[in-house]
């Protein structure tokens, strides 16, 4: 008599069980990071997948009008002077001035004291003013020699110092008229100064989601008044992107698709929607939802950020066990940029994050990491985030602390002895260098990550080393360590530029290093990589109308030096990585 078929099937599992569980003291490694070799990718990798953009070429865009002056001209003579007349000039008391000192004026006025002036004499001294503010950048200030009589020498001279009046936007279609009226307002004065709106309208310039912007600044109806007149380019602010690669950990499949869907405008005040949808055959779903808003003209900027991730593993012979991850990260942030030039910014941010992750074996809660509890941990931690970013229109450097203190809060695990838990410390530094060399087109960039934490960390705080972004030449999350160094040189040299079929066709060989260890448990013997290789980048504008298509592919093979105990299978145990991307709008 047979069994019935559901003890049937588990009895079959029963020897693959035993055979697991016999392996499992030398596969621990592979599980002590379970949810991130089960498919959570951690959000700081963002900062490094990608160089940031290079600074655009941006002109000034306000072209001053050329009708008539907009600094005040002469309103009146010292009474009882005719034009060939001339009165001594003891003293030359000059007021309502905010740019300039008293001696830098005092300077200015210093060879028109203590000797006769004549009307023409005072005239000029008026110019000398008016060009000095002129020359400054504050086109529409100058002086004004108000009706007076002179007694005992003394001249009165005022400064009238200009101002922006109104600002009319034109052409805006995906943004609302007041974002760019308040940003603008930044920099108008008074006393406006032609250099610094330049700038504040370049800003603009650097900003993609405004294709071009022009401006033209006209006199106002009374002198020292100026009226701005803004037209500005909006493209689309939709993007949508398909891809396919094999950048996931072999465990849960390394051959991804996903889709990703970003509205960069919302409600037209700047605000950014952006979701993403993964799977593979062991990820499903996996998606990653954000929303960021600025609510000030200074780019204080608020995020929410909701990832989720289920994943079964895969890969043989674990594949016979239903071993499944759940992940759910809650995320909560405020950006602030304290300095922004148009080649460098400074910001701070601080974020709350949420993490709740579970792992089952045979549909039954199970841990596989120390720390977690039936399979389950909490973590609720609070990020200092500092971030630094030059840049010219050939060189970037970027470089970002990261501060993370874990907290006992929101259910969070945490346990008595010293086991992992959410009361932790870790610090996480980054930084990136790319450099584009004219007039050849190649370009260099470099990366490196370190991790360091002073407590044995749950598996999603922990740093994965492996990877198409981190080490090439091993797989995905190869090692998972609560310290690790990572560091990279990639060169892209052009074979193919500007054609119909390739904006773009590279050769890019690289060198990648990484290390981890742990911080109280035993680190593996085998803790360092070493990888060299050569990838090859392409990519084309499909079409430009109605809307913009542009296919990218890239593919990078690379041999491990070092030898590494925990490596998957598939095209990515080979060391071979690649991406097909279509980016359409």
């Amino acid at each position: 008599m047979g069994l019935h078929p559901i003890l049937d099937q588990r009895s079959r599992l029963i020897p693959v069980l035993f055979a697991t569980l016999a392996f499992m003291a030398t596969l621990l490694p592979c599980f002590a990071a379970a949810q991130e070799r089960f498919g959570v990718r951690p959000d700081w990798r963002e900062f490094t997948e990608q160089p940031p953009p290079f600074l655009k070429e941006s002109p000034g865009p306000v072209l001053p009008a050329p009708e008539k002056p907009s600094a005040p001209g002469p309103s009146g003579t010292p009474t009882g002077l005719k034009p060939m007349e001339s009165i001594l000039v003891r003293e030359i008391k000059i007021t309502g001035s905010t740019v300039f000192k008293d001696h830098e004026l005092a300077a200015l006025a210093a060879p028109y004291t203590n000797r006769n002036l004549s009307a023409e004499d005072l005239e000029k001294l008026r110019r000398a003013l008016t060009l000095a503010y002129i020359n400054k950048g504050y086109i529409n200030s100058g002086a004004v020699i108000p009706d007076q009589t002179i007694t005992d020498g003394v001249v009165m001279i005022q400064i009238i110092e200009g101002k922006l009046t109104d600002i009319q936007v034109e052409g805006n279609r995906w943004f609302w008229p007041w974002y760019y009226r308040s940003r603008i307002a930044l920099d108008d004065g008074p006393p406006l100064n032609i250099f610094q709106l330049q700038r504040r309208l370049q800003f603009f310039q650097q900003d993609d989601r405004i294709q071009a912007i022009h401006a033209e600044l006209k006199p106002g109806i009374r002198p020292g008044e100026a009226e701005l007149k803004v037209r500005v380019d909006e493209p689309l602010p939709f993007k949508l992107y398909l891809g396919f690669d094999n950048y996931q950990s072999p465990n849960v499949g390394a051959e991804e698709g996903w889709v990703t869907f970003m509205d960069r405008s919302l409600t037209g005040i700047g605000d950014i929607l952006s979701f993403t949808y993964t799977r593979s055959s062991g990820v499903n779903p996996q998606f990653d939802i954000w929303y960021s808003v600025p609510f000030t003209p200074f780019d204080t900027t608020l995020t929410f950020r909701y990832r989720k991730n289920e994943s079964v593993v895969v890969e043989e012979p674990f594949d016979e066990l239903d071993i499944t991850s759940r992940a759910d990260i809650y995320q909560i942030g405020l950006r602030q940029p304290v300095y922004k030039s148009l080649t460098q910014e400074f910001a701070l941010s601080l974020m709350g994050e949420h993490s709740i992750s579970k792992t089952f074996l045979l549909d039954e809660p199970f841990s596989f990491s120390p720390g977690t509890v039936d399979g389950k941990a909490e973590i609720t931690a609070l990020r200092f985030g500092q971030e630094w970013l030059y840049r010219t229109q050939n060189q970037v450097f970027a470089a970002r602390s990261r501060l993370s203190f874990g907290l006992d809060a929101l259910d969070a695990t945490i346990h008595e002895n010293s086991l992992p838990d959410s009361d932790f410390f870790a610090w996480l530094g980054q930084f990136q260098w790319a450099r584009l060399w004219d007039p050849l087109g190649i370009q260099t960039i470099f990366k490196t990550d370190v991790q360091l934490a002073n407590n044995p960390l749950l598996p999603l705080e922990q740093i994965p080393v492996g990877g198409r972004y981190s080490v090439r030449g091993y797989t995905e999350s190869q090692l998972v360590t609560d310290n690790a160094f990572t560091t990279s040189l990639e060169t892209r040299i052009p074979i193919v530029r500007d054609k119909p079929w390739a904006d773009y066709l590279q050769l890019a060989p690289f060198i990648d290093f990484g290390m981890g260890w742990n911080t109280s448990y035993e680190t593996p013997s085998d803790n360092m990589m070493l990888g060299i290789g050569i990838g090859l980048r392409w990519g084309m504008t499909l079409m430009q109308h109605p809307v913009p298509i542009r296919p990218q592919f890239e593919i990078y093979w690379g041999y491990p030096i070092l030898d590494v105990a925990g490596g998957g299978g598939g095209i990515q145990g080979q060391g071979v990585y690649f991406q097909l991307t279509l980016a359409a709008f």
